[in-house]
């Protein structure tokens, strides 16, 4: 079984903005936010090099988690990101603006690995540069991490050969192939955002600023 992640990437506003933003929804949905020690908890790090990241809690309930992302966004008319890997096998992400989801990316092609709905999911480079004006990322290299393959093509099991010029690296530098699952860690140094080098999937080099849960009242 390969690794799961799920986490907010959100630009412009720092950890405590979005810990209040989160409190403000959470509360009118009739939960509090609680300080929490087990593993099944949110994970709020400090903002660093203009990101802060949310590690998600456990499990793939989409709408309010969602819903409560696009408040944040809402309350700050920030931009930032829903980035998540399915077991070790492909990531994807959910580009949002002003409250408002943007454009949405799935590494696999095929309709049962959608997560979005009917939403069109194979990566819009275009939307995603024009969220971030001040990050001047490049966009050869925002095409390049948006990279779609079919399952299909699943030769080796995944396993890309690293000579496979499917695979290669988008940017110098980069840790993984553009087909692999983890290419989202090169994708997060592509925007600014710096992993902790940690084997996990999931931490931040940024220090972790709260750990919480969202309990019904």
């Amino acid at each position: 079984m390969g690794g799961f992640l799920r986490c907010n990437l959100f630009y412009g506003v720092d950890h405590q903005q979005v810990y209040n933003a989160l409190d403000e929804f959470w509360q009118s949905r009739q939960y509090r936010l609680a300080d929490a020690t087990t593993d099944d908890r949110y994970t709020l790090h400090q903002q660093h090099n203009g990101w802060t990241a949310l590690e998600w809690t456990r499990g793939w309930e989409w709408d309010l988690r969602r819903r409560a992302q696009l408040h944040v966004s809402r309350t700050y008319d920030c931009p930032g990101l829903l980035t998540f890997v399915y077991d070790g096998d492909f990531w994807g992400y959910e580009l949002f603006h002003h409250g408002m989801e943007v454009d949405h990316f799935v590494q696999w092609t095929e309709p049962g690995y959608g997560f979005f709905s009917d939403r069109p999911r194979t990566g819009r480079p275009d939307l995603l540069v024009a969220q971030f004006p001040d990050l001047d990322l490049d966009m050869k290299h925002a095409r390049g991490y948006l990279t779609s393959v079919s399952t299909d093509d699943a030769f080796g099991d995944f396993d890309w050969a690293d000579d496979d010029p499917r695979n290669r690296p988008v940017r110098e530098g980069d840790r993984a192939g553009r087909l692999d699952a983890y290419a989202v860690f090169d994708f997060w140094r592509f925007l600014g955002v710096e992993p902790d080098g940690n084997p996990t999937p999931g931490l931040f080099a940024a220090p972790v600023w709260r750990r919480f849960t969202a309990e019904p009242e």
